[in-house]
């Protein structure tokens, strides 16, 4: 192989290639590049808008409703079989002032049914005794309406003699005594127009009032 001088038509320096200045060309070239710049300008500005817009994280509120808890009533436990509930005692009912209870006859007043006692009479102070007398020997029964009409009677008290006296309204002639007593000093009796009788013993003259 041999080595000499190269042609004298042989270029001396390599030939790049020339870009084209075909119109055609630029255009699209400058197209492609406008196109690039626009996807990139709009994936930046999506990135950055999905970050600002965010949805904040959502908030767990927790209620806590404080409600009192319900006592509990123990329920009523039965009474053992055979027991007896005890028995609920009512107070007794109260009297107005300036009357008997029911059932207490009055001061000085018998009950009602009792027959005045037989007794002899005896003087009143100096312990001298008179001639023995009983009380129920003495005994008048007045018919109201026939002996005695309806009205207040008052006496000065006991015979001489007696220390005490006896007198009675009664709801028939014969009984059924409606008020008693035995005074051993001035008394007033009532006797109302539904009284048959009116039974007195021992007891100064009745007036009427």
């Amino acid at each position: 192989m041999m080595y000499g001088p190269p042609p004298a038509d042989y270029p001396r320096y390599p030939e790049y290639p020339r870009a084209t200045n075909s119109p055609p060309i630029i255009v699209l070239v400058s197209g492609l590049a406008a196109l690039l710049g626009f996807l990139l300008g709009v994936l930046v500005g999506f990135g950055a808008g999905t970050t600002s817009e965010e949805e904040p994280e959502p908030r767990v509120t927790v209620t806590i409703d404080e409600t009192p808890p319900q006592e509990s009533v123990p329920a009523p436990t039965a009474p053992p079989e055979g027991t007896q509930p005890p028995a609920q005692s009512q107070p007794p009912a109260q009297t107005p002032p300036g009357q008997t209870p029911p059932g207490q006859t009055p001061p000085g007043q018998t009950p009602p049914g009792q027959t005045p006692p037989a007794q002899g009479a005896t003087t009143p102070g100096a312990g001298a005794t008179a001639p023995a007398v009983e009380l129920s020997s003495l005994l008048r029964t007045l018919v109201v309406g026939t002996d005695i009409q309806p009205g207040t009677y008052r006496t000065t008290g006991p015979m001489s003699g007696f220390p005490l006296c006896y007198w009675a309204r009664l709801r028939t002639p014969t009984g059924g005594v409606i008020a008693t007593g035995m005074p051993n000093g001035p008394a007033t009796v009532t006797i109302a127009a539904s009284d048959k009788a009116f039974q007195t013993g021992g007891c100064v003259e009745w007036t009427k009032a």
